[in-house]
């Protein structure tokens, strides 16, 4: 696969993908994937709720989409950042890439989603 496919095929993938959750409620649609970790353990992995929340994103309804899953609300604004200045050559992105993409920033993402983990299973918090 060369390079310039890359930069067209994703982009188009992750549109289509975009389409697909526009146009397809999950709450309602029974042929979406459903969580595997969740179905087999009963407990709610990171991204459970997130193609709910995704729905309501691309819909307009933040309140809603932060009621199926919060970390992924917060956390399409961290990707996107990330993407921006990956891919923009631009000056405003290369300053700021240094802070968007240094290591402390992605090691306490990562902390953030195993302890969204642990702390939405817990009882009385998020059930």
């Amino acid at each position: 696969m060369t390079h310039r496919s890359l930069w067209i095929g994703i982009p188009v993938a992750l549109l289509a993908l975009a389409a697909l959750y526009y146009a397809v409620d999950p709450s309602h649609s029974g042929w979406l994937p459903q969580c595997p970790f969740h179905m087999l353990t009963g407990w709610d992995c990171p991204a459970c709720g997130g193609q709910r929340a995704l729905h309501s994103l691309l819909h307009g309804r933040v309140g809603e989409a932060l009621h199926f899953n919060p970390f992924l609300v917060v956390s399409v604004p961290y990707f996107l950042a990330v993407a921006w200045t990956s891919l923009d050559g631009g000056r405003l992105a290369a300053r700021c890439r240094p802070v968007v993409q240094h290591r402390l920033v992605a090691y306490g993402y990562c902390l953030l989603f195993l302890l969204w983990w642990v702390v939405r299973n817990l009882p009385g918090v998020c059930r």
